[in-house]
């Protein structure tokens, strides 16, 4: 009697635990619809010294709070500098790793070196992105920046 009760709570056990132990994994959210949101800045850093932290009151460039990326429309792009100049394109992203802005115009003309921003994904979560620019901007005194933008 004992030896049936252990077999069943055993019986019952292994169940159970197949059951609850069997989830599949959730499925993968693909680069394309994790970045599809509006970004503002949440830090930058401009050749190595931090220059803007949201909310800081000492930022040496403190421009960066209007700083917008919004990626929200596929494929279209609204880009607002450090300077506060907006430039509408469209982008495109290079495999899950970079992602390229093109066709920058505004009513002030082209992108000052181009029309084309080229940027190295190095983070993304719920949320944030983290962005490298792979070529020197222009309108920061030719440094290599990095911007941390949440969802704003």
């Amino acid at each position: 009697m004992k030896k049936t009760q252990y077999t069943l709570l055993l019986a019952l056990s292994v169940f159970a635990y197949v059951l609850t132990g069997c989830k599949s994994p959730a499925p993968a959210v693909p680069v394309s619809d994790q970045i599809k949101n509006a970004y503002v800045a949440q830090s930058v850093t401009e050749g190595g010294t931090t220059v803007y932290t949201a909310g800081g009151t000492s930022n040496t460039k403190p421009g960066y709070s209007q700083f917008r990326l919004n990626l929200a429309s596929p494929p279209a792009v609204t880009y607002t500098a450090v300077d506060g100049t907006v430039f509408t394109g469209t982008y495109a992203l290079v495999g899950d790793t970079q992602i390229v802005l093109s066709g920058l115009t505004s009513s002030a003309g082209p992108l000052t070196g181009g029309t084309t921003i080229t940027f190295n994904i190095t983070n993304l979560a719920d949320g944030t992105v983290t962005l490298t620019r792979t070529t020197p901007d222009p309108k920061t005194g030719n440094t290599t920046n990095v911007y941390n933008l949440k969802k704003g």
